[in-house]
């Protein structure tokens, strides 16, 4: 039931030009992306994206919800 919804859900949203925003792995984007937490990471380098609360989604071009992200920054 739940997988078929959200099938049903992605194939509405990809009808309607709404896509998913990447996040992990990228450098932040203040555009796209909303940093909720600083985290100390010696594996990725400051500024990067290393972990996601919240997906974001864009309309074509257009920003319909940030994605909340968590960011690595350098160990002290």
């Amino acid at each position: 039931g739940l997988e078929a919804t959200g099938r049903e859900l992605d194939s509405v949203f990809t009808k309607n030009g709404i896509t998913r925003i990447a996040a992990m792995g990228m450098p932040l984007d203040p555009n796209q992306h909303q940093a909720m937490v600083e985290i100390p990471s010696a594996d990725a380098a400051p500024g990067t994206i290393i972990a996601e609360m919240q997906a974001g989604y864009m309309i074509k071009d257009r920003l319909l919800r940030p994605a909340l992200v968590g960011v690595a920054k350098a160990v002290e």
